[in-house]
């Protein structure tokens, strides 16, 4: 009697655990993907002042284009000097991103500029005898 009801334990755990890992199996890849409200660039609300990007024409671009989406087409024209300014442009931007300007923020300035102060012949770690051996 014992080993029956041992028997019917161990193949109700066995019979739950591959119910549970078949329900998390079948459920693979739904969820992860983002609803991007069915358009190029998805929901987000990006920078697209015609006065303010002006290195292409933005009418030509596809419906909530992208930032890539400008340098891109800027590089599709043709001239090498535009691509910089397209590429520190804030055309195509998500809002929250624009106006931020381009290079590091401050923070990182700072530390390159502390940085900069063992910029001679001197390494960064000087004075720590450090042979690994």
């Amino acid at each position: 009697m014992k080993r029956l009801i041992l028997v019917l334990g161990v193949s109700v755990a066995v019979l739950g655990s591959g119910l549970a890992a078949a329900s998390v199996l079948s459920r693979q890849g739904q969820g992860n993907e983002t609803d991007d409200g069915g358009i190029h660039g998805g929901p987000i609300s990006r920078f697209h002042t015609v006065s303010g990007c002006k290195l292409t024409d933005v009418s030509t671009l596809p419906g909530n284009w992208t930032h890539g989406d400008y340098v891109s087409a800027v590089v599709a024209a043709g001239d090498p000097a535009q691509i910089p300014l397209a590429a520190q442009s804030d055309c195509g931007k998500p809002m929250v991103a624009v106006g931020h300007g381009g290079g590091p923020p401050a923070h990182a300035l700072k530390h390159m500029a502390a940085g900069q102060a063992h910029a001679g012949d001197e390494p960064d770690d000087a004075g720590s005898d450090i042979s690994g051996s």
